[in-house]
């Protein structure tokens, strides 16, 4: 095996605790040391660049936010954005706004909703340990969608939607939403709510636009995570480690289970293979 170069790092449940909302002290330390030793850094998640105000202190060379349809180098600067289909966005837009259902779409520099004020959205943000306050530029309201004009698909493209989120449990539901975006696909990683990205979007891909532009091989990358939205970046990297929080549906599918998030997991498992 080549020596790991470049690791990519899911952060809830992985780099930080779900139950504590904090990034244990020996994950900073494994993360930081990993660094100085030249190792690229990536974070990798499910999450906008607007949801990160309590993921400080942590140095990184990139970031993979919205499940892998926005990369950005550490300065901020937009190494590759995926863009949803606009009827995609207009169906399921259309179709909350009618049932009056919540609703996150995700843009790059934005962050529109419909009803941000829902239990469920106060919740799905909880789970991250974040209020709505503490989201950065706060909530944009959607314009109205309910009804058909001619410049549906210009207003719809002008958004730059990458990624949305519904909330709904997975089963008959989340099929009967999806079958109003035929060109996207969802990636779960809890019951609570469903991100849904383009079809040509996912972290393992992510992966491939990162390794093109800081020049290295996939076959010299790690990645970590406990989600099965991790599951294409642990099967596509050199090696693949499973947290020992993460569901069995996820560890069956690595070839390394370290301990959990909270007993060291990540230190353990960078210490391993670096």
């Amino acid at each position: 095996m080549k020596r790991i170069r470049a690791v990519f790092l899911d952060i809830d449940g992985t780099l930080m605790s779900i139950r504590r909302h904090a990034i244990p002290e020996s994950a900073r330390a494994a993360v930081t040391a990993a660094r100085a030793s030249g190792v690229l850094i990536f974070l990798c998640t499910s999450r906008a660049r607007q949801f990160l105000t309590n993921v400080g202190g942590i140095g990184y060379d990139g970031l993979v936010c919205l499940t892998g349809a926005h990369c950005s180098d550490a300065a901020g600067r937009d190494i590759h954005c995926e863009q949803m289909h606009w009827r995609d966005i207009l169906q399921s837009v259309r179709y909350v706004q009618r049932a009056g259902q919540p609703f996150i779409a995700l843009a790059p520099d934005r962050i529109f909703a419909e009803q941000p004020g829902r239990p469920e959205v106060i919740h799905a943000l909880a789970v991250g340990g974040l209020r709505p306050q503490d989201v950065a530029g706060g909530f944009s309201l959607f314009d109205d969608f309910r009804e058909e004009r001619p410049d549906d698909e210009a207003r719809v493209k002008a958004l730059n939607i990458l990624q949305v989120t519904g909330f709904f449990p997975s089963g008959p539901e989340e099929r009967a939403f999806m079958a109003l975006m035929p060109h996207s696909h969802a990636q779960r990683w809890t019951q609570d709510f469903v991100d849904i990205v383009s079809d040509t979007v996912d972290k393992a891909l992510s992966m491939e636009v990162m390794a093109r532009h800081f020049g290295f091989g996939l076959d010299e990358t790690m990645a970590v995570g406990d989600g099965a939205n991790d599951l294409p970046m642990l099967r596509r990297a050199a090696v693949g480690v499973a947290m020992g929080n993460a569901p069995d549906e996820v560890k069956r599918n690595v070839g390394f289970v370290t301990s959990d998030v909270d007993e060291d997991g990540l230190q353990r498992a960078l210490e391993r293979f670096l």
